[in-house]
């Protein structure tokens, strides 16, 4: 890879990550690898004390990448250049995730950024007259078999009931 270093830096994970990333980043010595762009994020579930280094990279040849900084709501309200923080939004648990600035979802967990899979899950959701709900406590791709209850279900695997 054609890239140089610009800079390092350390963080608690349990914090909101995001702030501290102004461009493409490695997260050295983690489980998960993702790609943005010519960024690379690696993400293993830290515990309170648990820090990790940061080590943003630009290609010589490749703008930055602006991660977002503001958090994304629950409901789907902050829609675009957000990021989500499952250990320390919503009800604890999940997948983190950020929001790019043309609304592309993209995964911590890079088994979840699969496009064809997320095509694949929301026909089969589609085909069973379901509603997309969109964002429904901070998990996208939802969606509901409305009724007297409704029975929800997102793409990330998170069910629950209205």
């Amino acid at each position: 890879m054609n890239a140089r270093r610009i800079a390092s830096r350390t963080f608690d994970l349990t914090k909101h990550a995001a702030t501290l990333a102004p461009a493409g980043l490695a997260v050295l010595g983690a489980a998960a690898v993702l790609t943005i762009g010519s960024a690379v994020v690696t993400h293993e579930p830290a515990t309170p004390s648990q820090s990790v280094s940061v080590v943003t990279t630009t290609p010589a040849t490749q703008d930055t990448i602006n991660l977002p900084t503001r958090p994304c709501t629950d409901d789907g309200t902050v829609d675009y250049s957000c990021y989500w923080d499952a250990a320390t939004m919503g009800n604890g648990e999940g997948n983190s995730y950020v929001v790019d600035a043309k609304g592309r979802v993209i995964y911590l967990d890079a088994r979840l950024n699969d496009i064809a899979e997320r095509v694949e899950f929301n026909g089969k959701q589609a085909a069973q007259g379901k509603e997309l709900w969109g964002t429904y406590d901070g998990h996208r791709f939802c969606w509901a078999k409305v009724g007297d209850t409704s029975y929800i279900t997102c793409f990330d695997g998170y069910k629950t009931t209205t």
